[in-house]
């Protein structure tokens, strides 16, 4: 077997010793980077349209209280050592929401607690006697523009208290049609007291408008980022989204081979889900129908898009792809309050209805902890208007990514520098043939299969087609793979015999 060079010549004459430092194949890794897309606000010293990582504190990036900072802080609990990116945003000129909270007269003379839940947070004052309701209503806006302690950390409301009289007003520290999604509720455990029923809310200016989503997309170049979070629902950002991962030019074709999943949340009713969600048909994206709930729609896509991520680490190595196919039921969302009536925690029957119009779901537990239990993308019908489930599940999509990755990295790095040719029966390393290319393909694919991402691997080999091309220079293949699917459904025939026949 003849031994290649890479920078050592063959005519080389002047003694002794040379050496040519090379390197060789290593096992696969890569980065798995979480992206989260939202609004900044003025106070952020980060520049809009700008990717910048977290690497700590990122309030004073982003503005106290804004959406992006409560969006970072969140998928941090929920991904722990993930690499998480963020993309701000600035408002867009849209109108800013508000609210009223007004404190009626007859408080005078009471004694005990005034709370109120912002964005599910709980904020309280004590009320003496003496409080007149118009004490009581500076005194929450005081409390509210303390902020609040959460996550071990003081962390501002994501918005801001100004009293007036008895009138108290909230505003919204972000502009946009997200801010009427905001909670505020005097209510929401059972256990604040008598003192509530002089407590009375109102939605005041309507938010409006919604930020555009393309000029920060195109910031991101070639980046890779394997999930992007964004709380923005609407078919405009959904469209823009679509054309940016998909298409023949977007980050899944095979130019640009970048992929990536975005991860939002639609806060609505349960009947329009249905209607939403079959009007979208996109593999890249996923989206969990809430209704009512105290965590706004940022919190949430933060929050269940970085535990996805945190479980399922697209960079890591071959023995630890199974995570990939590990289906994400029961995976808790860290931070995250369930509707606040449990009329709107979905039960199995909503669920299957949703599942089947292509919107992401949840479940919740007893004591309130909101749980993953499928999360489907928009995906239902082929290029024919058929029904197809090939692209059903998010784990799917994932799958495929790092069977990509893992088999792209296997074949340029052998065999980056090589001659092609039909045959090598010197079998010289810088020669490369279909043959020896359809047996790597092999190697790496059983490599996946005990490493859980992929199965039968019998059959692929089989089915395998690798072969050189009219063009002289080009080697086409047919990589027929099986992923390994989600264990999601035990069904049982229990048949009850109060004695076995005979």
């Amino acid at each position: 077997m003849a031994v290649a060079f890479n920078q050592i010549p063959a005519n080389l004459r002047v003694p002794l010793f040379y050496a040519e430092v090379n390197a060789g194949q290593s096992p696969y890794s890569g980065p798995s980077r979480t992206l989260l897309i939202g609004q900044k606000t003025a106070a952020g010293s980060a520049p809009a349209n700008v990717p910048v990582i977290l690497s700590g504190d990122p309030q004073p990036l982003m503005g106290t209280g804004s959406m992006l900072s409560e969006m970072a802080i969140w998928a941090r609990q929920n991904n722990p050592f993930g690499e998480i990116w963020m993309l701000p945003l600035v408002d867009g000129g849209g109108a800013i929401q508000t609210f009223t909270v007004t404190v009626a007269s007859g408080i005078l003379g009471s004694n005990g607690t005034a709370s109120l839940y912002v964005a599910g947070e709980k904020v309280s004052v004590a009320v003496a006697p003496s409080d007149t309701n118009a004490n009581v209503a500076s005194n929450l806006a005081a409390a509210i523009n303390a902020g609040y302690v959460k996550f071990g950390r003081v962390l501002s409301f994501p918005v801001t208290a100004a009293a007036a009289s008895n009138v108290l007003t909230l505003t919204a520290r972000n502009a946009g049609a997200l801010g009427a999604k905001l909670s505020i509720l005097k209510d929401l455990v059972g256990d604040e007291g008598p003192l509530q029923t002089y407590l009375t809310i109102a939605a005041g200016t309507a938010g409006t408008g919604v930020p555009t989503l393309g000029t920060a997309l195109a910031a991101l170049g070639d980046m890779e980022f394997d999930y992007i979070c964004s709380p923005y629902a609407d078919t405009t950002s959904l469209d823009v989204i679509k054309d940016f991962l998909g298409g023949v030019s977007g980050r899944w074709s095979p130019i640009q081979q970048i992929y990536g999943h975005y991860l939002t949340v639609m806060f609505d009713s349960f009947s329009n889900f249905a209607s939403f969600g079959t009007g979208r048909n996109d593999p890249n994206v996923s989206i969990v129908g809430v209704v009512d709930s105290p965590s706004p729609p940022w919190r949430w896509a933060a929050a269940y898009g970085a535990r996805i991520a945190g479980d399922k680490n697209l960079g890591g190595e071959v023995d630890q792809a199974y995570r990939i196919s590990v289906p994400v039921q029961t995976l808790d969302l860290v931070g995250i309050r369930p509707p606040q009536s449990r009329v709107n925690w979905f039960n199995i029957t909503q669920r299957q209805t949703l599942y089947q119009d292509g919107i992401a779901g949840y479940k919740v537990q007893p004591d309130g902890t909101v749980m993953l239990d499928r999360v489907v993308t928009t995906y239902q019908l082929n290029s024919y208007a058929q029904p197809d489930i090939t692209w059903l599940d998010i784990e799917t999509r994932l799958q495929m990514v790092y069977f990509i990755r893992y088999m792209r990295q296997r074949i340029t790095q052998k065999y980056g520098r090589c001659a092609l040719a039909d045959d090598n029966p010197s079998a010289n390393p810088a020669i490369v043939t279909a043959k020896i290319l359809k047996a790597e393909c092999v190697h790496v694919y059983n490599e996946l299969e005990f490493g859980g991402l992929v199965e039968n691997s019998d059959l692929f080999a089989k089915s395998l087609v690798v072969e050189r091309s009219s063009d002289p220079n080009r080697v086409n293949a047919y990589l027929p793979v099986d992923v390994v699917n989600q264990f999601r459904v035990f069904a049982a025939n229990a048949t009850t015999f109060l004695q076995f026949p005979a």
